[in-house]
């Protein structure tokens, strides 16, 4: 299925089959973006705010490259290697990511087989689900699913091997066997289980993970559920304590002074720091004779709000294994300082770590904190899209507004960052700000409209002179009495197409407000009573949640004089609806709930413009890990160079382009019999579809039901294989 990249070289040959109504958005990162007078390398990647490191090697080169999973959104993010000696040096590369199996909470790679290929240890409902990793065609890394669920052997029956989903374990070789165990805290106390891996004991091998509860105690330490500082050297089995509790953990181990035993790094919910505990036992009977409560006290000890995790891999290709360390608590955790890398400065026998940086990588990112909502905006008078990034919050503060002005020309925008709270507006002690902009009094210039966590909104209104820098004033705190009840994310727009901006709003719940404006175009009018409180029937709510956190962004798309609406979401994709125009009081048409398969990561903000007058509009898009990502309709950027790749010429497909029915054809072939048809978009994803073989080689395909673009179709039989693209047209 991942081959579907072979697709996207033949991209530029059949651009022109990409009609307007059907053009698909790619992401962007060759925007420039600056701080001061240092670009951001990695400035549209994101953001991070929980993220879990791994090193794997993603192209099949013989380099470790880097794989970053952020429990916050659930989101894998890789980068390639780019092997420079002693230098942290990597190249986003999110075309791997596709190859990697949807997960939650935590993942570690790991190469459990041996075989020089990473594999992914994960969380799953009541314990670990384990991925077997290989080389695809395109000899990437890719995935497929091996344990569902790792049981081990106990009192003559199997059990679950439970990792909650707070924890994350330690997946290392314990016994030094050869094959992975595992060390996780039991679930009700504050011991560490070792579950000891007998396939090489039972002659299986290194390819089968089989366990058995090997101790309750490993280590001989206990954690207090209230304290920084471990007990040691304590009684084991069944320590009991008033009050004790598994809370929630980290852990990381691996031999750091070259004796044989792990030694191990923990993290605590309870807790900013890291505590490092030295192994004075052996592989077989591990026993923790010392500890550093204020890992590393000999440098700069850790100290990040909250819940630390650490994980320990080569970052800068000096060969040996470096530490970096981040908050594992979603929601409330330091988001801006928060990926601490200390280097390996000691030798191969003895690990001496030290401070570098607290956000590697983040710094290199537009990154705005926790839940980035960006706008494009015209803010001083150059003609120019700016972008204005709201936030959710800081760590430890509030609501703001970052301001990045557009330096670039017309045709080739670049933003550089001039403040991180335009207009001081932390000074409101809100959360949840959200920009929009329109003029609202006729006087040539943008006003804002602020929405905020309380479902009310705040008016400013441009008092610059005309030419002038956007200037605000606060009219109104509570615009017309306008409450849509938490998190509201409004957009000046006119709804109805009387020549009036009128204000569409999302909220918590997930549907929209729609408020007419009913004054004129110098002196808006909004009734506190909206127009419609569930507009268009929108509802963004999924996975049996109960809310939606709507963001509206109604737009006209690739020219068209109609409507289309686009709704970021909390789960992280963004909504198309159709059939707005002249039914407003209706239910609007939900034609996509992945637009152009766009997931950047939960809580997905959007916004457009056209930024590099191409006459089509670009959007920027937020998330949850407080980083903002670009798309526009050209080819997928940063991606690398391919060799173009010609369809078999024994197959024929028509019509071509189509608006939903396609006869495939294969001919000088002999019958294939039974066949494997599957039909791709241009994101590697199988989409649902109708499919008859009307005779020996001869397939009728039914798309009808399907957002308009390219597809892919694939026929496995038994006299060859088949690739062919499809254009879908309304």
């Amino acid at each position: 299925m991942r081959n579907i990249y072979s697709c996207y070289r033949l991209i530029a040959v059949l651009l022109f089959f990409t009609l307007p109504v059907s053009a698909q958005y790619y992401p962007n990162y060759s925007i420039p973006v600056s701080v001061g007078t240092k670009n951001l390398p990695l400035a549209w990647v994101g953001g991070l705010n929980n993220p879990q490191f791994s090193a794997a090697d993603l192209n099949n080169d013989g380099i470790k490259d880097l794989v970053i999973f952020d429990r916050e959104g659930n989101k894998f993010l890789t980068f390639l290697n780019n092997n420079t000696p002693n230098t942290v040096s990597y190249t986003y590369a999110p075309k791997y990511e596709l190859n990697f199996p949807e997960i939650t909470d935590w993942a570690l790679l790991v190469d459990f087989n041996h075989d020089n290929i990473a594999d992914i240890f994960a969380h799953t409902t009541l314990g670990i689900q384990v991925f077997k990793g290989y080389y695809n065609s395109e000899g990437e890394l890719s995935f497929s699913l091996y344990y569902p669920l790792l049981y081990f052997f106990n009192m003559q029956s199997y059990v679950n091997l439970l990792v909650s989903s707070v924890d994350i374990p330690a997946i290392v070789d314990v016994d030094n066997d050869g094959d992975l165990d595992v060390l996780t805290f039991d679930q009700f106390g504050g011991f560490v289980s070792y579950f000891k891996n007998l396939s090489e004991e039972k002659g299986y091998g290194t390819d089968t993970l089989t366990f058995t509860r090997q101790e309750y105690c490993w280590g001989k330490f206990f954690e207090p559920a209230n304290r920084r500082a471990k007990e040691l050297q304590q009684p084991c089995p069944w320590r009991i304590e008033e009050g004790v509790r598994h809370s929630g953990s980290t852990l990381l181990a691996f031999d750091n002074d070259k004796d044989g035993d792990k030694e191990m790094v923990l993290g605590d919910l309870g807790f900013d720091n890291l505590v490092y505990l030295l192994n004075g036992g052996d592989s077989i009977n591990a026993s923790m004779t010392w500890q550093d409560t204020l890992f590393p006290s000999y440098s700069h000890s850790a100290d990040i709000p909250s819940f630390p995790a650490a994980f320990y891999l080569d970052l800068d290709n000096d060969g040996l294994n470096d530490i970096v360390a981040s908050p594992n608590q979603e929601f409330g955790s330091q988001n801006i300082a928060n990926v601490w890398y200390y280097k390996n400065m000691g030798t191969p026998d003895t690990g001496i770590f030290i401070y570098q940086s607290d956000s590697l990588l983040t710094k290199d990112m537009i990154e705005v904190g926790e839940g980035s909502a960006p706008v494009l905006v015209k803010l001083d008078n150059d003609s120019l899209y700016d972008m204005v990034v709201a936030n959710r919050n800081y760590y430890n503060s509030y609501s703001q507004l970052a301001y990045f002005k557009n330096t670039g020309t017309k045709n080739n925008p670049a933003f550089k960052l001039l403040t991180r709270d335009y207009m001081t507006l932390s000074d409101l002690h809100l959360r949840g700000l959200y920009p929009a902009f329109g003029d609202l009094d006729n006087d040539g210039d943008n006003d804002m409209i602020l929405g905020d966590e309380n479902g009310t909104l705040l008016y400013y209104k441009n008092i610059a002179a005309s030419g002038n820098p956007a200037s605000f004033a606060l009219i109104s705190p509570i615009y017309d009495s306008i409450d849509v009840g938490s998190f509201s994310t409004p957009q000046l727009v006119d709804v109805n197409k009387d020549g009036l901006l009128d204000l569409l709003i999302g909220c918590q719940l997930g549907k929209l407000f729609y408020f007419q404006n009913t004054g004129t175009l110098s002196s808006p009018v909004f009734s506190k009573t909206p127009t419609s409180s569930f507009f268009g029937g929108v509802d963004v709510q999924q996975d049996f949640s109960i809310t939606g956190f709507s963001v509206p962004y109604l737009t006209r798309l690739n020219g068209s004089p109609d409507y289309t609406l686009l709704v970021g979401c909390e789960g992280g994709n963004i909504f198309r609806y159709d059939n707005i125009d002249n039914n407003l009081g209706g239910n609007f048409t939900l034609t996509d709930t992945t637009f152009s398969g766009i997931k950047t990561g939960s809580f997905s903000a959007i916004s457009g413009a056209d930024i590099n007058n191409d006459g089509v509009p670009e959007f920027v898009i937020g998330n949850y890990r407080g980083g903002v990502t670009a798309y526009d309709t050209a080819l997928i950027h940063s991606l690398g160079t391919f060799v173009v790749s010609v369809a078999q010429p024994s197959l024929q497909v028509f019509p071509n382009p189509s608006a939903g029915k396609f006869t495939v054809e294969i001919i000088n072939e002999k019958p294939g019999g039974n066949a494997l048809f599957q039909v791709l978009n241009i994101f590697g994803q199988q989409v649902r579809f109708r499919v008859n073989n009307k005779g020996a080689n001869r397939y009728e395909l039914n798309l009808n039901g399907n957002a308009p673009g390219i597809y892919f179709c694939k026929i496995r039989q038994s006299t060859g294989s088949f690739d062919c693209k499809l254009v879908l047209v309304k």
